[in-house]
């Protein structure tokens, strides 16, 4: 816990020095789970609760990054090679996010009560792992992207619900490192996986809770009318244009 206050910190402080356009802070709740080189899987006994926290700094009603951190339980029971197989680990997720809405929103703000969105960016990965009796551990990028809805509560809170992927780069997640290699008879090992052609994934969806801590720039003003939401245009009464 403490390593994770740790790096939430440094995120935060490393996202509050980019400006003070507008802040959000926030929680997320739910479950994760996993998709990779076993076959079979227990759906039901895959699915772990997954807790974590971020701070959104948007740039405007359309635009935001998000740094996040998300800790929780990996594991799944099923078949590799018709033997059964499973693994259980805790998994540390970091990531940098770039964060678009569909709609232009503000938490807190009556005329932008709510928007879908869709994110994706550069992250990490860390856990250990035990393949052949070889124990380690693994700190690998990874490529997530995801998209969820968000709700207006009040003036400074806002919900919303999310989904979304990651793409690891590493194939140690479920203890099966590129499990169909092999050495052929002239001692050449053949491999079937590497950093970019692997099959581990996790998944991610719950429900995050977010307080607006900094209001930043209030002169954020639509363009258009409700009903034209979608345009693209954000106007600042203090911009010459």
């Amino acid at each position: 816990m403490k390593r994770l206050l740790v790096i939430f910190l440094f995120g935060f402080l490393s996202v509050v020095a980019l400006g003070q356009e507008s802040v959000d802070v926030g929680i997320f709740g739910g479950g994760g789970t996993y998709f990779g080189d076993m076959a079979n899987v227990d759906f039901q006994k895959s699915v772990n609760p997954a807790y974590g926290g971020f701070l959104r700094y948007n740039f405007n009603p359309r635009y935001g990054i998000r740094f996040g951190i998300l800790n929780g339980t990996i594991g799944a029971e099923g078949e590799f090679d018709s033997d059964p197989w499973s693994f259980n680990k805790d998994v540390m997720d970091i990531s940098l996010l770039f964060e678009f809405n569909y709609l232009k929103y503000i938490v807190g703000d009556k005329e932008t009560p709510w928007s879908t969105f869709i994110y994706g960016g550069i992250g990490m990965q860390t856990y250990k792992y035990n393949i052949k009796t070889v124990e380690g551990s693994v700190i690998t990028p990874t490529l997530p992207f995801g998209l969820g809805f968000k709700y207006n509560l009040s003036k400074r809170w806002g919900i919303g619900l999310e989904g979304g992927l990651r793409k690891s780069l590493s194939d140690k997640l479920d203890d099966l490192d590129d499990p169909l290699s092999y050495t052929n008879a002239d001692n050449i090992k053949i491999e079937y996986t590497d950093e970019w052609h692997n099959n581990d994934w996790t998944a991610y969806a719950g429900v995050h809770l977010v307080y607006k801590l900094i209001y930043g720039n209030r002169e954020w003003t639509l363009r258009t009318p409700r009903k034209k939401i979608i345009d693209w245009g954000i106007w600042n009464k203090n911009r010459k244009e």
